[in-house]
């Protein structure tokens, strides 16, 4: 198991996941369609808009297109996916 900041929850991982899965930038609203249709998950639009705000922060996704508002995984998340980021490391100060 990768180890996860206090702060994180399973929606983070599964996010991270589907965002690895297919190296896309894609809106909030498209990742919540995707998840809930096609990967029968249970992720509400707001819950998937947040908490992209939170992996934004930690530098584990980040906002490719501002206007759009469309995220892509970064190279930090994926080594987060990879169990290769300390818990540490992922701790916020605002949290």
């Amino acid at each position: 198991m990768r180890p996860r900041a206090a702060w994180m929850t399973d929606s983070d991982d599964t996010l991270l996941e589907f965002l690895s899965e297919y190296e896309l930038a894609l809106s909030p609203r498209v990742i919540e369609y995707n998840l809930n249709t096609r990967h029968k998950s249970s992720i509400s639009y707001s819950t998937v808009n947040r908490r992209l705000k939170l992996l934004r922060e930690a530098e584990l996704v980040e906002k490719e297109y501002e206007e759009g508002g469309f995220y892509a995984i970064t190279n930090r998340g994926h080594a987060y996916l990879k169990g290769e980021l300390d818990a540490d490391e992922l701790e916020q100060s605002d949290q």
